[in-house]
């Protein structure tokens, strides 16, 4: 596969994405639909479809046979070792940890008009709009008591990362690999940073070290299991802010016990 194709395969779909996030998604909530679904649809649904078109082109392109033993040589999906998950406990520290430090570049990024975060997005994925624990909702669904979410959304959220390791990692790695040598990691984290997520236009600059961790961790390890544990282990984080939101009180039961105990403090 050339260059250019190696190109396609990120553009494309990054492409879906951009299109998806700022134009898709307002049209689908004047049509009526929910913003949980309107943006989690065109977020995922490019993503989810990466494990079939990585397939597809695993068989034009390379003629290969779907047997399980083909597949997992191909794109391997070989095992970890118990050493090999030190080297992935520092990769999701040191994600989480420049994520955190390039944060204030993704604020001051996100104040340019060209740069700036679609309007309907809420914290925390808008840089610029307030966050407190636990949240009490989540793309204007409620949060307390609400489990279904979770139990929804995790999987989805599992087998859409799951998805794009087959494509970049399992797939395109071992070609870049062949391309670059040493260096693939490096083209191919910028590739998946700055076209594929290129609706993260105002994160472009904090997105770095992570989208470079990940490649790293697998062309190092030798392994896909190992960059999708570190992608998956660092979004991570987001479920358990549900959860803290899920597990915490509607504020109108709050409220009742408030006016309860005002009430027993007047006897």
């Amino acid at each position: 596969m050339s260059f250019w194709w190696q190109v396609v395969c990120f553009a494309v779909p990054g492409a879906v994405v951009y299109t998806g996030v700022f134009y898709g998604v307002p049209k689908l909530v004047d049509r009526g639909w929910a913003l949980i679904y309107a943006f989690w649809l065109c977020l995922w649904l490019p993503a989810l479809l990466l494990l079939p078109a990585a397939l597809v082109l695993f068989s034009l392109t390379e003629g290969g046979a779907f047997t399980a033993e083909v597949l997992r040589e191909r794109f391997r999906f070989f095992p970890l070792a118990g050493t090999d998950w030190l080297w992935i406990a520092g990769a999701v520290f040191l994600t989480l940890l420049t994520e955190q430090v390039l944060e204030p570049v993704s604020r001051r990024l996100a104040k340019f008009g060209r740069l700036s975060p679609p309007h309907y997005l809420p914290a925390p994925f808008h840089p610029l709009r307030k966050f407190s624990l636990p949240p009490t909702e989540f793309f204007g669904v409620p949060l307390p008591g609400n489990w279904k979410l979770l139990f929804l959304f995790v999987p989805v959220h599992v087998f859409a990362m799951f998805s794009e390791e087959v494509m970049w990692r399992g797939l395109l790695l071992p070609i870049q690999e062949a391309h670059f040598g040493g260096t693939a990691w490096i083209v191919n984290g910028l590739m998946w940073a700055w076209l594929m997520h290129a609706a993260l236009k105002w994160h472009f600059v904090a997105m770095i070290p992570g989208m470079l961790i990940a490649p790293l961790t697998a062309q190092y390890l030798g392994s896909t299991w190992a960059s999708f544990s570190v992608h998956a282990i660092s979004n991570a984080p987001l479920w358990f802010i549900l959860l803290l939101g899920i597990r915490a009180r509607p504020q109108s039961d709050r409220d009742t016990e408030t006016s309860r105990q005002s009430q027993g403090s007047l006897h």
